[in-house]
Parts: C-alpha cells; structure tokens; sequence
C-alpha cells in the first residue's frame, strides 16, 4: 500500500498553518485525541490529515496523495463490508469513477454499484443497510464517506442490487456511451471471486469493441456538449476546476474517449488510471508526446489545486472563487486558465468545440410555454404537451431525448423565423410528423445534421397544409428528399404505383421547395410536368407488359401538353393507336385511367380529363391517329381546334401536324361563336371574392385569347406553351410585339399567385376571398400585405382584361 508522511512528521508551524488554512483539519486534530471517537472515523480522519499535510508541503506529489486516499478507503469499505456479514454471502462491492481510478479526491462521493446473487437478496439488503449506515451516517463525529449507487443499471430508479445477467441485459440493450466511458475505471474491492471476475469481463467486453461503432465520435461529441451546458452556473469571480472547459472532466472524458475508441483492438490501452493512460496512449502513437505530458502535467495541477480548495471545510467543492482561499501552494487563477485553454485545444480537436451559449430548450414546461408564447405561436397548449412527451423510441435513451429535445428546439426556432405565416399550423404538422416517425430517435439525428432541411421543412410547415402534411404522413420520404435522386423502377405493379405516388409528391415538393428560394416558375412547370411524363410513360410501358398486342398512345394536351403543370393540375390526354384499336388498346387504355385515379396510400396519382377526345365526352374513348387527324381537318369546332394546338405526344418517335390545324381559315361566324364562348367562360369578379382561372384578364380567359389569335392568324405553332404562343405572336404582328410582352408578364404573375395559393391552401384553389388565410400566407411569401396582394391580383387582371379587349380577334370588350 502507498504510504505518506506521518503527521508526527511535521512542525508545529506546519500544523499551525494547516489548523489556520482548514476548519476541518482544525475540528478533525482535536476529535483523534478524544477516546470515544469511533474507530472508524478516527482512522478516515488522520489519513485525512496526512493528505492534507502533503498536499499543503508537497511532501508527496497529488496523484500519490490520491493514490494514498484511495487505499485507505478500500481498507474501511472492505473492513465495514466484512462487518455487516456481507463477505460471507455472494456478492461484490464495485467501485467505480475516481475510486475505481485509484485517484479519490480529499472530498468526493464514492462511485459504487453492487452485484451479487439475488436469491440471497434479502440477507444482503439488510447487510447494505448496515454498512451504509456505517459509513455515511452524520454525527458529531462527522461522516466517514459519502456512497453513490446512483450510477447502477437503470441509475436512481433501478434497485440496489444487480445481478450479473441483469448487468449483463442492461448495459448490453440500453447502456448509453457514457455508461462505457464510466465502466472503463471499474474495479472490484472486496466480495465473491466468482462474482468479481464476471464482471470485469462483461464491462470489458461493454466498454472496449473490437468493430468500431461509427455512432461512438458523434456520442462522445454530444457527451462534451452536454457536460458543459448543463453542468454548472458560471459565476465572474470562480473557476470550477472539475467542470470548466478544458478542465478536470474534460482531461478524463478525452482520455477515456480514446481508449474506448481504440482499447478494442489494442488490449494494453485497458487501464483505469488516468495517468498510466496518457503514457500508453502516447507511446501507441495516439498523442503526441508533448500533448501526453502536458495533458498529464496539467491533470495533477488542477487535481492539486481541487484537493487544496476540498481541504478548506471537507467539502465536495471544485470551485477555486476570488479571493481564493488561505491555502499554501494555490496556483494562481491565470495559470489555471491558461492550462484550460490549451486542454480545451487539444480535446477539441477529437471531441469538437464547446459552444458555451447555445440555446436550448427550456427545462420546464411553465418556461417552454412563456417561450413559446414570446416567439409568436398562440394556440399551441395541447400540441405542445403532446410534442414535449412523445419521447425519443431508442435503447439509447439519454443521448437520444438530448438530440429530440435539440431538435424541437431547433425546429421551433425556424418555425418561428416565418412572421406573416401560420406558426401554430407549423406546429401541429410538426406533431403530426414526430407522431408519424413514432419517435424514432434516427430521424432526429438526421434532421439535425441537415439544418438546411430544417428550415425547408419549417417553412413547408407553416405555409402548405398540403406539402407539410403529406412530410408529416410519410416522413420515410425524407430519405429521397435529401438525396434527390429517384430509385429505379419496380416490376411489380403495386410496388411501381407506390412508387409513382411518392415520385410525384416528391417532385411537388422538390419543384415547390426550389420555387419559393428561387422564384423560377417555369423551373416548376418543367419539373412537374416531366413526372408526369416519366410516371405515364412507365405505367404505360407496365400495362402493354400484360397486353402486347396493345400499341396505344398518349397524346398530352392543355397544361400537360404545354409543359406548364402546376401543383395539384389535372391531367388532360387523349389516346391514340396506329391502327384502328384493338380490344387490347381498350383493356390498357381503361387500366391505366383506373390506375391514375384509384386511391393510394398518399391519394390517386392524378386527376384526369378525357373532354378533348373527339365528339366530346360522348365519344370513343380512344382513336387512330389518322382518324383524329381526319376530325381535326374535317369536323372539329374552332374551339376544339385552338384547344389541340398544345398536343404534344409523350412519344417523341410520334409526330403529330399540329400546323394542319391552322390551315382552315376562321371564318365570322366561328369568330362569332369563340366570342360567345369566351364570354360564356368568364365569372365577373364577385365584391370581395374572384376566380383566379375565371376572372376577366385571367388564366383561362388568356390562354383562351392566345389560342384563338394563333389559329386566327394561321400560324403553325412553334410550341405548345402559353407563353411560347404569346412569344410567337409578338415576334410576327406589330399589335402583339407591342402588348404581348406585358401580357406575358401578366400571365405569369397571375400563376405566381395561382401556385400560391396551392401551397397555402388545405385543398385546390382558384376562388378566393380578400380575408382568406390563404391570401394571408401567400402574400407573406411574396412579400406583400394582405391588402397589397388582393390589390395586387385585381390590378393584374384587370390590367390583363384591358390588353386583351385590343388583341383578341374575336372583337370581345369586357
């Protein structure tokens, strides 16, 4: 056993200053001279002494000191063991932090956990009674040592006792990293052989793997993190020596960090001692020699000083305050914090930096509401309660709940960032989302490693009911949408039409997440329109896989034709065959329209419109293409003949002469009756309420006026977009290079506020009313009041009408 100097050693001044410097060394001299003491306390309390004396002298160097303190405690927690019957029944008393370290501070707790046979569970629980009683009871005489069980399988809740296929079940399914970490200085005092090499196998086989754990560095990370968020309140005049960045804790939790972490493959780096460790550690190559013996030099300075500050009263204390304290041999609070600042450099650099002012969640729940309260949410009481306690689902528990709790924080925050949105609607789908991932602790991970995707998310959240909720119902999404890259088609049908759903929804929100950063709206129609196109394709490709004498087409017509979809467009298509149709071109034709429209997880694919199919709604369901071109030469109306200038077969081997259209001049009376038409289509705005598609100067009146004046003018389109349409006008007629610009604007605009509205709204919108929440959330993306967009799109309109009453060849004014 180590031993110091006695205290008969020293001088009557040295005792001298010790009595001043120490209230406890004072009180303890006068108690060893009394007779009653008990001998246990008398006995604790002169190697008390002698540690303070060589601590005061430096007669022995700190870690002999603890070295020395730690032995003395195992001789009395081995004696009282004894003495409560507890040797002579199957069980062992572990020791675990410093004490299992051999490197027990003037004033600390004793880490401990017991293990034993729980058939003699009763005889050993009323031994534990007795020898804790023993040794921590206060009485005139003080106490003998305070014992900590709280580190235990399952800590303060779990019992007392464990036995060794309980350690074994616990730390093998829920053991969290810092419970490796602690079970690195494991070691056995006194009880069972038996017992006592079981565990140190089993918490040998815990703490060191042989395959690293890929999760362990950001555990560890995370694990610093918290010590020094939560650990203590920071005060202007004191240094706490154990829990400052850069301190005690911070050498140990580095130190046993890197031996967790390489002690797997290398078995010589299986030590508890800090010191040994840091000579090993060096000597694998895993520190430098200058960063081992600073790291090393540094631990037995501040240990140094936290046993002086500990002599003062005998006090579990780590803070060196202003003024310090009348002790000899003090470093001075410069030194210490230099020391820090380079440990502090050198952790860093395996554990990350310390952000000392990182916001977190508030701790209880009358401050997370104020909180909430203070960034503008409202109606958020119930979703909150059951946000706050749908805790992480992970074996992990502890670092698990940090990184749900950082993540709500951190998600709030966005969500808040969004003024002028629907905050509370954020929160509600955010509840509905962690519902959904049933607490998955791998999605908090995730997210929190991509704080981009937080803040898309947050925005998506306050602003569209109907992109939020289809994230918030099927946050396995999130995957593809981080990648952005779209998995190879499926064979089988059912797995390809799930897989066609959530293309199209992640193509929605892909297109809208872009949109609402950039702006780009014709990106969004491409975007859009080009699933639409891969998603028909494949599942045409699929049925005529099941009928292969079927060689039916698809011809895109309207929006779809024109490569303009939008969120929530329909989709309007007529079929084709090369020949006259087979029963197999029927069978393919009426499955894939069922295929569209039957309800999925995620609801149907899309909706459909087959009105364009010549003779109408009345008519065959599909035609050969030389038939339809017959029709359009030969019987089509004029507005069906405007309408089929945006086909556009998704076959691109496929051509079909859309110029043939234009050949049959519009005679007066089919002006007459596009005139009647048009006026017939329009829905006058309505007080405080208008029909974005409907309204005069709006997008079906437009496009209606566009369509007409290209096949008025026989001009064989140059494609099938709007826009494309209003260019090709412009650049051939003088009356429409000097106004088609601004109604192209215009246009474009109006659908700005169409897609909008889209994202804002629950459902389809294309009526909306001045006081609508949607004109509210959509204004604010566009950064507009409520009052300046309602102006906004009238003024558009109206400006629309105004352009269109000199274009349109039909000679309407409205």
């Amino acid at each position: 056993m180590v031993t110091l100097p006695g205290l008969d050693t020293y001088s009557s001044e040295q005792l001298a200053t010790a009595r001043a410097s120490s209230s406890a060394f004072a009180r303890y001299e006068r108690l060893i001279t009394e007779p009653t003491i008990p001998s246990l306390h008398a006995r604790r309390h002169r190697a008390w002494m002698e540690c303070v004396l060589a601590t005061y002298f430096q007669t022995s160097d700190t870690e002999t000191v603890c070295a020395y303190w730690s032995a003395v405690a195992d001789q009395l927690l081995c004696e009282t063991w004894s003495a409560c019957g507890l040797d002579e029944c199957e069980a062992l008393l572990v020791a675990l932090g410093k004490q299992g370290a051999d490197e027990l501070n003037l004033s600390s707790d004793i880490d401990m956990i017991v293990v034993a046979d729980l058939r003699q569970a009763l005889t050993i629980e009323k031994g534990l009674r007795r020898f804790q009683q023993a040794l921590q009871a206060q009485s005139e005489w003080g106490f003998c040592y305070r014992l900590d069980f709280d580190l235990r399988p399952g800590g303060k809740m779990g019992p007392l006792m464990t036995s060794p296929s309980q350690f074994q079940d616990y730390y093998w399914s829920q053991g969290e990293t810092w419970e490796r970490l602690a079970l690195v200085r494991l070691r056995p005092i006194t009880g069972s052989p038996t017992l006592r090499a079981q565990i140190e196998d089993l918490a040998r086989h815990f703490s060191f793997r042989k395959f690293l754990d890929f999760t362990l560095l950001d555990d560890l990370k995370a694990l610093r993190s918290q010590v020094h968020q939560k650990g203590f309140e920071r005060r202007e005049n004191e240094l706490h020596l154990k829990l400052e960045v850069g301190g005690i804790r911070d050498i140990e939790l580095f130190v046993h960090s890197l031996l967790v972490l390489n002690g797997g493959k290398l078995p010589e780096l299986r030590t508890r001692s800090t010191g040994k460790a840091l000579k090993l550690l060096a000597a694998k190559g895993l520190l430098t020699p200058s960063e081992a013996d600073f790291l090393l030099e540094s631990y037995w300075v501040f240990r140094h000083n936290e046993n002086l500050v500990q002599s003062v009263a005998d006090r579990q204390t780590h803070v060196l305050s202003t003024p310090a304290p009348p002790v000899p041999t003090l470093n001075s609070r410069a030194d210490l914090q230099t020391r820090m600042q380079r440990v502090d450099k050198i952790v860093s650099a395996l554990l990350g930096q310390v952000n000392l002012h990182q916001q977190r969640l508030p701790a209880t729940e009358a401050d997370q509401r104020q909180w909430l309260a203070a960034l503008g949410f409202k109606n958020f009481e119930e979703t909150w309660d059951h946000l706050i306690k749908a805790t992480a689902l992970s074996h992990k528990n502890d670092r698990d709940e940090r990184a749900r709790q950082e993540f709500l924080f951190t998600f709030v925050v966005q969500l808040a960032k969004h003024e002028g949105l629907d905050r509370d609607l954020g929160l509600n789908i955010l509840l509905d989302f962690v519902r959904a991932t049933r607490g998955k602790a791998t999605f908090f991970s995730m997210l929190l490693h991509s704080p981009r995707l937080i803040e898309d998310l947050a925005r998506l959240f306050c602003l569209s009911p109907y992109l939020g909720s289809i994230l918030a119902a099927r946050p396995e999404l999130l995957d593809h949408f981080i990648l952005q890259v779209d998995e190879a088609w499926s064979d089988d049908v059912q797995n390809l039409l799930q897989q066609m759903s959530e293309r199209k929804l992640l193509t929605e929100i892909w297109a809208a997440n872009q949109f609402l950063s950039d702006g780009d709206l014709p990106a969004l129609f491409e975007r859009i329109s080009s699933t639409a196109d891969q998603i028909s394709l494949q599942l045409l490709k699929q049925l005529k896989s099941e009928f292969p004498q079927s060689q039916i087409e698809i011809v895109a017509l309207g929006k779809w034709g024109g490569r303009e979809l939008g969120l929530r467009s329909d989709l309007d298509f007529v079929f084709i065959t090369p020949h006259t149709p087979h029963q197999d071109d029927f069978k393919v034709a009426r499955r894939f329209i069922s295929r569209l429209t039957d309800p999925l997880k995620s609801g149907n694919l899309y909706d459909v419109d087959l009105r364009l199919r010549p003779s109408g709604q009345s008519g065959p369901l599909l035609v050969a293409k030389d038939r339809l071109l017959e029709y359009w030469t030969t019987a089509a109306q004029p507005w069906e003949r405007q309408a089929y200038l945006r086909a556009r077969p998704l076959d691109t081997n496929t051509r079909l002469p859309v110029e043939e259209l234009v050949q049959k001049h519009l005679t007066s009376a089919d002006l007459e009756e596009l005139k009647r038409i048009r006026e017939k289509l329009l829905k006058p705005e309505d007080g405080d309420s208008l029909d974005l598609k409907y309204i005069p100067g709006g997008l079906i009146d437009i496009e209606f006026a566009v369509q007409t004046a290209l096949l008025n003018s026989r001009l064989a389109p140059a494609g099938a977009s709007t826009l494309t349409m209003i260019d090709q006008l412009a650049a051939n007629q003088a009356l429409w290079g000097s106004a088609g610009p601004k109604l192209k604007a215009l246009y474009l605009e109006l659908r700005r506020f169409e897609q909008m509205f889209n994202l804002a709204s629950p459902h389809k919108v294309s009526r909306v009313t001045k006081d609508h929440p949607t004109i509210s959330k959509a204004a604010s993306l566009m950064g507009l009041s409520n009052e300046r967009a309602w102006t906004r799109l009238s003024e558009a309109a109206a400006e629309a009408r105004q352009i269109l009453n000199t274009l349109d060849p039909t000679g309407l004014k409205i």
